[in-house]
Parts: C-alpha cells; structure tokens; sequence
C-alpha cells in the first residue's frame, strides 16, 4: 500500500455508514461502531481508507464472525501488535478499510476517540495535520513506512493532548425540588447538545434508583443510583460520550462529590433550578393524584427549603420559562458548550 494522501472527501461519512451497517449484523455483543482516523474528521486530508471501530461485549466472540466478515471482504490478522485488539483491513494493494475491533473498556477506545474529537473540535490543529500529511506523502515519495514514521512525532504529541483534553469530563448536575422540571430540562439541554453535535449521555437519578426493597438508611436508594450512574457513563464512554447531563436531588455537598467519585476526570457543575411553591403545586398537580400527590407536594416544600440552607454551591437558574429557554440558560450558565472545545478552538 502506497502513501496517498488526499483533499477530505465529504463522502467518507456515508462510506462508514455503509459498511458499519453490515457489520452491525454479524458482530456478536456489538456495543457501538465507531468512524476513526483521519476520514472521520470533516475537512482532514487523508488516504482514502475507512477507519471503522467496532466495540463488542466481549473481544473472544468476534472469531465466531470471522467466516462473515471474509465474506465481507476483511482479512483477519489478529492483534497484529495491540493485545486486546482484533484487526482485520479490505482491499489489499487497494486497501478501503481497516477494522479495529475493541472489547468493552478496552484504553486504545479513549485514545482513538481522544485523537479524532480533538482534531474534530480545533480546525486550527486539523489543518496542521492534514498539512503535514501532505508534505510527507509528496517528500517520501509514497513510501508507507517512511510516511507513518514522519507523522510519529506529531501524532505522539497531539495524542498526549488530546488525551489531556478528553479526561477532563463536564458533569452538569441538575438539581432542584421535587415538580422543578429536572428530568424535562435535563431532555432539552440534550437536544440542544445533539444540534451542536456533541456527544453526551444523560441520565436520570430516579430511573437508576428503581429498586425495592430499599436498603436500610437509604429510603431513596442514592448511593444505588451513583453506582449504577458510574457503570452508565463507562459504557457511554466507550459510545463516545464527551458530557454527562444527570437530572436528581442533590441535598449535600457530599452528594455532588459522589458524582465525581464515580465519573473519572469530571468537572461537576451543580445546577439549582428554582420555582415559586406556587409553580412547583401546579405541576405536581398534573402528574400526580391521590395520596402521590400529597408526598409529592409535601417533599417539595421540604426540599425547597433544604435546598436553600444545606444544597451543594450551586448556579441557581429560574426554571419558570419554557423548557426551551431554560436549557438555553443552563448552557449558557455552566458555558457547557466551551468545556467541550479543544483548547485554542473558538468554542
């Protein structure tokens, strides 16, 4: 194979698509699949080879996908280099697509994607890259091994970077009494993280604390929930989640430092979002009925005023406005969206 390095063909997107389709179908115990390497960065130079990241359940299945996958076109080479990783590439002379297959919670996940959203997230750095790409692919004269070891130093360095950048994780907490709208506004903001193209996860304090019976001492099963939260945000990483939206009552301190207790490198911001009692009655009024609401409504007042002499330090934001609104101002208050800009770029 020959050093070829060409201008970002917008269609390489649609190429993944394309084959992770297929691959879908065969790979046992797939979790997601990932576009990698330089194609998978709009407007990267780059050989027109498709970098594609399948991660499974468990490593060992994927022999039993290897007659398929040669159907498919791939050869299979093992770790070729990299235990834990089995590796398969399409098209020989005329490769197309190289296959990096990955168990859950395998370190390469972060390095790969690391790598990739940071040059997705700074044009600056992308155009450096793709810069000296293209000198060496014009200096070696096609030469594929003197081409990779002139990109060694860059990548090594930029890797650290970019490594440095993706394990500081935002954790926007958000907080508040019972009927504030948490789990509403926690859904907005994750919307308008989706149209700004960043990848998150959310999550729901009360959904990872169903259980009964309920642990002695812990009537709403809190510490439940921020264990099961850890074992959603390891696998959401390994989806390629850069930020983690977490919606529940947060009446400590100590409660916020769970959070970080359990999410590796993250930077939590507690959220207070606030009501009039008034508010906070009427919206519980038209979820609730019976004797729910009579909890309901009485776990508000008591959290109302918890909250305001004992809650973790918190940005207070009014949560009387559409939910559209407040998601906006939640962004805008935790400046969200420049926490996950790779340092230098414009968020």
């Amino acid at each position: 194979m020959r050093a070829v390095v060409v201008p970002a063909d917008p269609a390489w997107p649609e190429r993944f698509q394309q084959e992770a389709t297929g691959l879908a179908r065969i790979l046992p115990g797939l979790v997601f699949i990932h576009h990698i390497g330089s194609t998978a960065v709009p407007g990267l130079a780059a050989k027109p080879v498709i970098d594609i990241m399948p991660v499974i359940r468990d490593i060992e299945a994927v022999a039993a996908a290897e007659p398929q996958l040669a159907a498919m076109g791939y050869e299979a080479l093992g770790e070729f280099g990299i235990v834990g990783r089995r590796y398969f590439r399409k098209g020989g002379d005329l490769r197309s697509h190289h296959l990096h297959v990955y168990g859950l919670g395998h370190p390469d996940i972060e390095r790969h994607l690391a790598f990739r959203d940071y040059l997705r997230a700074d044009p600056a750095e992308r155009d450096r890259y793709g810069g000296l790409k293209q000198r060496l692919a014009v200096q070696v004269a096609g030469d594929i091994e003197r081409y990779m070891d002139g990109k060694d130093a860059y990548i090594k360095t930029t890797e650290r970077l970019a490594l440095d950048w993706w394990r500081r994780v935002p954790v926007i907490a958000l907080s508040g009494p019972v009927g504030v709208g948490k789990t509403t506004v926690m859904m907005a903001v994750g919307d308008l993280l989706q149209e700004a193209g960043v990848a998150h996860a959310l999550a729901d304090r009360d959904a990872l604390s169903e259980i009964w019976p309920r642990s002695p001492g812990d009537p709403f099963a809190a510490a439940l929930a921020v264990a099961n939260l850890g074992q959603l945000w390891r696998h959401a990483r390994c989806a390629g989640a850069r930020c983690l939206i977490v919606a529940g009552v947060l009446e400590t301190a100590s409660d916020a430092a769970a959070l970080a207790e359990v999410v590796p490198g993250a930077q939590v911001q507690v959220v207070q979002l606030t009501a009039p009692p008034d508010v906070l009655a009427d919206r519980l009024r038209q979820r609730e009925s019976g004797a729910g609401l009579d909890w309901h409504l009485q776990r508000a007042a008591v959290l109302a005023k918890q909250l305001a002499l004992s809650g973790p330090p918190a940005l207070v934001v009014d949560a009387t406005a559409s939910v559209a609104r407040v998601a906006a101002r939640v962004l805008t208050a935790t400046r969200l969206l420049a926490l996950v800009s790779a340092p230098g770029a414009a968020p």
